[in-house]
């Protein structure tokens, strides 16, 4: 394949196949430079120089979770003396350690002890105590799961929801969407084809979500592909994907780690490879390309910003899941310490809200 041919195609308006992507993502170390500068030509064609962020605070309302999944180190087991289960009371109070903040992300395991009731407390105690603040929660793995055992809908499970202050639609659980993966990584989560079930179905009702995907473990370029795939057909179909967030697997103290199957993070220049790729990929489909900082680290994410990306994620104050994997790269970051990151990577800062409405101007907070 001819990689100029490739690379201009987004440029002219056109979408790239599964097979491009894979070829893209197959280039040896070292000749990605063209692939971060095309992608880089893409973004700053649909956002110009600006760099979002949004001020929110993540809140893990229970750790106990039966999936098992070999990618994560941050579950207990239902019952465990470590295990726990926020109360309505304890979620208001994380949600006001920081005044000011626009999302609270909410999300937790699979817990038995835990009822869609209990969820719609919680949602509905932050809402009452601070009404200004936008709910981001749940994976669709959790919506089906405690609709599920409500012995409702995913449609009656959203509608349950959505009366108790719910906003959006974590598009987690996600990781790779290709059953071949899932079976071997995460065989108690939902299947593909459920997993978008879901995701459309949210979709259809006016409830938005982000899209995620967990690389850097035992996929191919090809499921990464596939993966980009799915979520871009999605997107075509329903518009309701707010922006895409790769994800690298952190595989320290996860069981896949612990087995030897994944010893060290992905490279630099593939994870940033995997951003570039996707702004391609997606095109203007998808106008919002999020990198991890407290994955990756801000200098890192700061040089994702010349590779297709346009948005930083979020302050989240509170980030357990990738620190318990063994991420080196702390779990919280104030809104001017954001702003003033962008700037130094020569991009204007712009704080948004969950749904990516700009806001006036960045918090003065730390």
């Amino acid at each position: 394949m001819d990689l100029d041919t490739i690379l201009n195609k987004p440029l002219d308006g056109h979408l790239l196949t599964e097979e491009e992507a894979a070829h893209l993502l197959r280039l040896p170390p070292g000749q990605f430079g063209p692939v971060f500068e095309a992608a880089d030509r893409l973004n700053q064609s649909i956002n110009g120089r600006r760099v979002s962020y949004v001020f929110n605070r993540n809140i893990n309302f229970t750790n106990a979770c039966t999936a098992a999944c070999a990618f994560c180190a941050y579950r207990a087991e239902p019952g465990d003396a470590d295990a726990f289960i926020l109360t309505p009371e304890e979620v208001v109070e994380h949600a006001g350690r920081t005044p000011g903040i626009d999302e609270v992300c909410m999300v937790g395991g699979l817990n038995p002890q835990v009822t869609l009731d209990h969820i719609c407390s919680l949602f509905a105690a932050v809402r009452d105590a601070y009404p200004e603040v936008h709910i981001h929660a749940l994976s669709p793995m959790e919506v089906q799961y405690y609709g599920e055992r409500a012995g409702l809908t995913v449609r009656e499970t959203f509608e349950k929801l959505l009366d108790a202050g719910y906003g959006s639609l974590c598009g987690t659980a996600a990781e790779i969407l290709v059953d071949e993966v899932r079976r071997d990584i995460c065989p108690a989560k939902l299947s593909t084809d459920r997993w978008v079930e879901i995701v459309r179905t949210a979709h259809a009702m006016g409830i938005r979500s982000t899209s995620t995907m967990l690389f850097g473990h035992i996929e191919t370029p090809r499921h990464v592909a596939r993966h980009l795939a799915v979520l871009r057909d999605l997107q075509a179909e329903t518009g309701g994907f707010t922006e895409f967030i790769p994800l690298p697997f952190v595989p320290y103290r996860t069981p896949l780690g612990r087995a030897g199957r994944v010893t060290e993070m992905v490279s630099k220049e593939r994870a940033l490879a995997v951003h570039a790729v996707a702004r391609l990929f997606f095109g203007r489909l998808m106008p919002n390309l999020q990198i991890s900082w407290c994955k990756l680290g801000i200098k890192t994410a700061l040089e994702g910003l010349a590779c297709g990306v346009n948005d930083l994620g979020g302050t989240l104050l509170e980030e357990h899941i990738t620190r318990r994997a063994g991420g080196r790269h702390g779990q919280a970051m104030m809104p001017d310490a954001m702003a003033d990151a962008i700037r130094r990577a020569g991009r204007v800062p712009v704080r948004r809200d969950t749904l990516y409405h700009y806001l006036d101007a960045p918090v003065r907070n730390g």
